[in-house]
C-alpha cells in the first residue's frame, strides 16, 4: 500500500483459488487453518496504510463453503491463480480507531483535506 501510495482502498471482486489461509470466526479467538485447494466465492473488505479488514468465503472440493475474517497473520497462498481488482477511493481517507465497544480498530472514512498527500 504504502510502496504504492495507495491509502483509502477496497476490492471490488475476486475470483481463484487458494491453497492456505487462516479464517477467524466471528465472537471468538479460534482460527480455522485451510490447507487445501479452495475456490474462492468472495472476497471482500478494505485496505490502508495502517491495515486491512478482510472477509472472505471459500468453497472446497465437494462444494461444502466456509467464511470468516480473513487473518493476516498466515499468508493466503494461491493454488492456480488469483484475480483481484482493487479500486482507491481519491476524495477520502481511510484510517483505524480503536472502538472499546468492540474492542477492535475500526474503519474511519474522513473527506481528504489539503494536508492529505
Amino acid at each position: 500500500m504504502n510502496k504504492n501510495g495507495l491509502k483509502s482502498v477496497f476490492i471490488m471482486t475476486c475470483v481463484g483459488s487458494v491453497k492456505a489461509i487462516r479464517l477467524r470466526m466471528a465472537s471468538t479467538t479460534d482460527v480455522i487453518d485451510l490447507n487445501t485447494p479452495h475456490e474462492i466465492v468472495s472476497l471482500v473488505g478494505t485496505l490502508d496504510s495502517e491495515g486491512q479488514h478482510i472477509h472472505g468465503s471459500f468453497s472446497d472440493r465437494t462444494g461444502r463453503v466456509i467464511g470468516g475474517h480473513v487473518m493476516d497473520d498466515h499468508p493466503m497462498t494461491v493454488f492456480t491463480t488469483v484475480e483481484i481488482v482493487l479500486a482507491e477511493c481519491e476524495n477520502v481517507t481511510f484510517t483505524r480507531e480503536m472502538d472499546p465497544a468492540s474492542g477492535y480498530p475500526e474503519l474511519v472514512i474522513n473527506k481528504k483535506t489539503v494536508d492529505d498527500k
